[in-house]
């Protein structure tokens, strides 16, 4: 049996249609549970406390609110001061010593890159960090939503290479923000 041009087009068009259609379902179906929760993420947090979680202890750091948090569709921009307090200006802003250099490094966190939702976990794959060659990395928070703010836990993180910090399973980190 030979089929017209027209009735080869008519057949590639539904099935392309069903194809996309199906697409689109399996989509939504997976994304069904963080849409809600990437609306309310989008936009800028300002970081009010950082409480280091070892099994034994809790370090809570709150001195000043310095860091940020931010959200937008697909990606995210994160840096803080992990001690939460002021850091010292070089001597000379346009000259700064080694060491001031130094200093200043260890006082500071970032990365930017892609982000992804699913059963409340944000899992982050960083395209630029702080640390080099940790661009591919990921990061993995648990989400929570209060009546204050916002709290994330980061639980663990995998370099590119696929190994873990010597902290992971040692120390769960908890972000809280305030959305501005």
């Amino acid at each position: 049996m030979k089929l017209s041009k027209l009735t080869l087009l008519v057949l590639y068009i539904a099935i392309s249609s069903f194809a996309y259609a199906q697409s689109k379902a399996s989509q939504t179906k997976k994304d069904k549970g963080s849409i809600g929760e990437r609306q309310k993420i989008l936009g800028s947090w300002k970081l009010q406390e950082i409480q280091y979680q070892y099994t034994d202890t809790t370090y809570i750091v709150n001195d000043e609110d310095h860091g940020r948090f931010i959200f937008t569709d697909s990606n995210y921009v994160l840096i803080y001061n992990p001690r939460m307090q002021k850091r010292k200006a070089f001597d000379n802003l346009s000259k700064p010593t080694i060491e001031e250099i130094s200093t200043a490094f260890r006082s500071i966190v970032f990365n930017t890159g892609i982000y992804a939702i699913e059963d409340s976990v944000i899992t982050t794959t960083a395209d630029i960090a702080k640390v080099p060659g940790f661009e591919g990395g990921r990061q993995y928070y648990k989400l929570a939503f209060t009546n204050k703010g916002l709290e994330l836990v980061m639980y663990d993180e995998t370099y590119p290479n696929g190994n873990k910090p010597e902290w992971f399973g040692k120390l769960k980190i908890k972000f809280i923000l305030k959305k501005e």
